[in-house]
């Protein structure tokens, strides 16, 4: 029996996904979709529930009946969703994360608006703060800390008594050695080390290593 109701903001490919997650792995019913009031599309639906532009939700919820969860990406640094973030704040909103039942949580904190999936591992004292994405399978080290507003993609590593600085993006099998912070607004490119700390607005490309064949019939 589900006794929490969301409606979720946005209505693209992710927007689609957190209604999976939170139809079928948490206690809430989700009622609704709602979009920005700028949005130019002329929908009154989305996957056959009610899309409603934010000031329709405003006027027809109380705070106390709903919970919201913004599922939009890594767009501008993912500045647009912590926009969004604070749109619903001010509405008097509560934001709702969404914690998968496989991930293996031993963290110390977990903010709002949080979307971690399955097969995360998230190690003691580790502090995960508003607005963070963690996609499927990664490794969140004893005492590292994730600012708000950052985005991990899949199966990466960050090991002990890190930080990963607001607004931040890391890409698919990167690597983060022990005691590293990264700046705020830093981007991580999939499979690169990071041994070092670094300043706001870094990026970090791994080296070149595409594959190639270089032998044929093997098989």
């Amino acid at each position: 029996m589900k006794n929490k109701k969301i409606i979720i903001f946005g209505n693209g490919t992710l927007a689609q996904l957190a209604d999976y997650y939170f139809t079928n792995d948490s206690d809430y019913e989700v009622i609704g979709f709602t979009v920005d009031d700028l949005t130019s599309s002329k929908d009154v639906t989305y996957l056959n529930r009610p899309l409603y532009k934010w000031p329709e939700v405003v006027a027809k919820f109380e705070p106390a009946q709903i919970d919201i969860f913004i599922a939009i990406g890594y767009k501008k640094t993912n500045t647009i969703r912590r926009t969004r973030f604070d749109q619903v704040k001010a509405s008097g909103f509560s934001l709702a994360s969404y914690i998968s039942s496989k991930a293996i949580n031993f963290a110390t904190k977990i903010g709002d608006n949080c979307f971690i999936l399955e097969s995360n591992v998230l190690q003691p004292f580790s502090e995960i703060e508003d607005c963070v994405t963690m996609w499927s399978g990664n490794h969140l080290g004893h005492h590292s800390v994730l600012k708000q507003n950052c985005f991990i993609t899949s199966h990466v590593v960050i090991s002990g008594k890190c930080t990963v600085g607001q607004n931040s993006f890391i890409g698919v099998n990167a690597l983060i050695h022990d005691n590293v912070e990264i700046g705020d607004s830093c981007v991580v490119g999939a499979g690169a080390i990071v041994a070092q700390s670094c300043e706001n607005r870094s990026v970090f490309s791994p080296l070149k290593t595409e594959a190639r064949i270089i032998k044929r019939d093997i098989i």
